[in-house]
């Protein structure tokens, strides 16, 4: 328990530190007189004073502020120059400085998310079965190991989808290794009707799994029916199957009864399963076949940038949906959203994963602190953007006073929900 408030603490003051410095940078490049730079909220624990500014890290380690002169109340001290208070600048340079800190913490995310596309091992895509009829039938085999197409290295499956979807039925070139020897196979997609993009009939996965069984569990269905360790399954109701994925796409086309050919040294078996549907599922959960073993590469530069972009945006995608559905009500914010203690619970849960994740966690969790301060709520980094962008369509000033007891209030209710999600997540851990 211990370990996780530490790492929480510790991610929460990078991602908030970040944060208030690109307000702080900003506010300085613009020449705002900053007041304080905090870290934390309520009592100071340590503050030391710059040539002109505050530094402190306070008592209660959640949220932060940079406080500039004017922000919320006129400025009546007479050693700061009108000029350089914050309302005193025009309406875009006060909308620069409130996003500035919801971009640091995007930079974070994207740059964290490079890191680790660098330098972690991809798992090299391999042929886990092959489509009947397709293009790729009778010319690439199950085991084959997928490095380029059209000399573009591989590394996850949606570039697959992107240039196959690319070539528009075009002749594309796979560059695989099969028996440890590197060759160019030719292939020409076809379009697909049903899933309405261009296919080659290939299903790749990072670990090929062959028809032997390996590492049966005991009391599943294959082993009550007498199958062990080293039988292949070479047909489901005389299709045959020669990789666990074609099993399993067979076992799954039908419901009811399967016949299975089991091949057992040079001996052949014929074994009926009454419920072919829970047998799929049993097969898919713990996946008992032997496998090809695994091949690994690195991303250079260029293609650790795609990677890292694609990741990146598809995460932007993902937080845009979860919160068009909360505030259309299709989600429940309670259901969505998590407090201190469950962000500390998932980070440790990360570290005890790997390193990878543990920094997958940080740049997802750098994202959202970004993406969710952008929201036009009141003591948001949003909704003061909307006060500045509202005052250049205006064209005249808002009184400080009345926007900073609009945020107040604001900051009250986020207190509120804070403490109402952390509640919750305290519940959850004793569910």
């Amino acid at each position: 328990m211990l370990t996780a408030v530490l790492v929480f603490l510790g991610t929460l003051l990078v991602l908030v530190g970040l944060h208030e410095f690109g307000h702080f940078l900003a506010a300085k490049a613009f020449g705002v007189y900053v007041k304080e730079f905090a870290i934390g909220m309520g009592p100071k624990l340590v503050s030391w004073r710059g040539r002109e500014t505050v530094y402190s890290l306070r008592a209660i380690p959640i949220g932060g502020y940079v406080r500039m002169a004017g922000e919320d109340e006129p400025e009546t001290t007479e050693e700061i120059p009108p000029e350089r208070t914050l309302p005193a600048k025009p309406p875009y340079v006060r909308a620069i400085i409130s996003l500035a800190g919801p971009a640091m913490n995007l930079l974070l995310a994207f740059v964290v998310i490079c890191a680790v596309v660098w330098f972690t091992p991809f798992p090299v895509l391999q042929v886990a079965d092959v489509v009947p009829d397709s293009p790729a039938d009778g010319v690439l085999v199950t085991g084959d190991r997928l490095i380029a197409i059209d000399g573009r290295e591989i590394f996850v499956s949606e570039q697959i989808t992107a240039l196959v979807g690319g070539s528009e039925g075009r002749p594309i070139t796979l560059r695989i290794v099969r028996d440890d020897q590197e060759t160019d196979i030719p292939l020409r997609p076809r379009y697909d009707e049903e899933e309405t993009r261009y296919v080659i009939g290939i299903y790749f996965q990072s670990i090929a799994y062959t028809n032997e069984l390996e590492n049966l569990p005991a009391m599943s269905v294959l082993e009550a029916a007498g199958l062990q360790d080293g039988d292949r399954i070479a047909a489901v109701d005389a299709t045959e199957t020669g990789s666990a994925v074609a099993l399993l796409l067979v076992l799954t086309q039908e419901t009811g009864s399967a016949v299975l050919t089991v091949l057992r040294g040079e001996s052949t078996l014929t074994v009926t399963i009454d419920d072919r549907t829970a047998l799929a599922e049993q097969l898919a959960a713990t996946a008992p076949f032997s496998d090809r073993g695994i091949d690994t590469h690195r991303p250079g530069f260029s293609d650790g940038l795609w990677l890292s972009s694609s990741e990146f945006s598809g995460y932007v995608v993902m937080m845009g949906n979860l919160i068009r559905q909360i505030a259309s009500g299709a989600v429940r914010a309670g259901d969505a959203l998590t407090g201190p203690v469950g962000i500390a619970t998932t980070l440790q849960e990360g570290m005890q994963l790997g390193p990878s994740v543990f920094f997958q966690l940080l740049a997802f969790l750098s994202l959202n602190f970004g993406i969710l301060n952008l929201i036009p709520f009141p003591a948001l980094d949003g909704s003061r953007i909307v006060f500045a962008l509202f005052e250049w369509v205006r064209g005249r000033p808002i009184r400080p006073e009345r926007e900073g007891l609009i945020h107040a209030v604001g900051f009250v209710i986020l207190i509120g929900l804070m403490i109402a999600i952390t509640f919750q997540d305290i519940v959850r851990l004793f569910r």
